[in-house]
């Protein structure tokens, strides 16, 4: 049985300023070979599959600042190639200021996904300053025989495989669920920053735009008050907290 590892790394980018009382709005990347492959790493038989994905990061963005989880497992026979029949796919969170170094064959995409009306098919683009790659990915119900599996599937062809779509799409959802019970979005984030650039990650994840309020309520326990101020743009300044390392401590007990 042959056995490969890849990992699908999401981080964040900025975008262009558009209102300078504001601060800069972010947007949920993925990273990318130039064939629209996710990174490859190979299994080693006398090494933990998790160490061996956590090297291969480290040699990738000369860090070992970032954040790791096993997504998912994969051994459809319908994606086997001469490479690999099980797939384990790991999922990582990078902050774009702990990378020192990336190679030239991988570059981050912006992630849009829109819903089409009336359907479970989702359009979706990964777009840079280089490429736009575009697909369509829909949510197919399968009765297996007393449960009901939910399966995605590529519509049609697209100049990325649809096994890296499936990917992604496991990796969005993952990333979803996670954000609501635990500390994930802070990956995404310097030690100290301002209570919007958090709410920022949770709405570009969760695709949805949050009430302030309510939301300061919900991440209150999970947040520190440092002592800066950042004044980032023509409104007033923001309050630089950090996360509250005792929440983690409280959710143990």
């Amino acid at each position: 049985m042959k056995i490969q590892g890849n990992l699908i790394i999401f981080s964040t980018n900025n975008e262009e300023r558009k209102d300078v009382r504001r601060l800069k709005e972010k947007k949920l990347q993925v990273l990318l070979d130039e064939n629209n492959n996710l990174p490859i790493f190979e299994v080693s038989k006398n090494e933990y599959i998790r160490r061996t994905a956590e090297r291969k990061i480290e040699e990738i963005f000369k860090t070992k600042k970032f954040y790791i989880e096993q997504l998912y497992t994969w051994g459809n026979p319908e994606f086997y190639t001469e490479e690999n029949e099980i797939l384990v796919t790991y999922l990582v969170i990078v902050n774009k200021k702990n990378i020192n170094d990336l190679p030239e064959n991988l570059n981050f995409y912006d992630i849009s996904i829109k819903n089409k009306e009336n359907t479970t098919t989702q359009h979706v683009e990964l777009s840079n300053e280089k490429k736009n790659i575009q697909y369509e990915i829909a949510t197919i119900l399968k009765r297996n025989r007393e449960s009901v599996e939910y399966l995605n599937r590529l519509v049609k062809k697209s100049n990325i495989s649809e096994l890296t779509t499936i990917i992604i799409h496991t990796g969005i959802k993952r990333l979803r669920n996670r954000i609501e019970n635990t500390n994930i979005a802070f990956s995404f984030l310097d030690k100290e920053f301002a209570v919007s650039e958090l709410q920022q990650v949770y709405e570009i994840i969760l695709d949805k735009k949050l009430i302030s309020a309510n939301f300061r309520k919900k991440i209150e326990p999970m947040i520190k008050r440092t002592d800066k101020v950042i004044k980032e743009s023509a409104y007033r300044p923001s309050v630089q907290y950090t996360f509250n390392e005792d929440y983690i401590k409280k959710s143990v007990l």
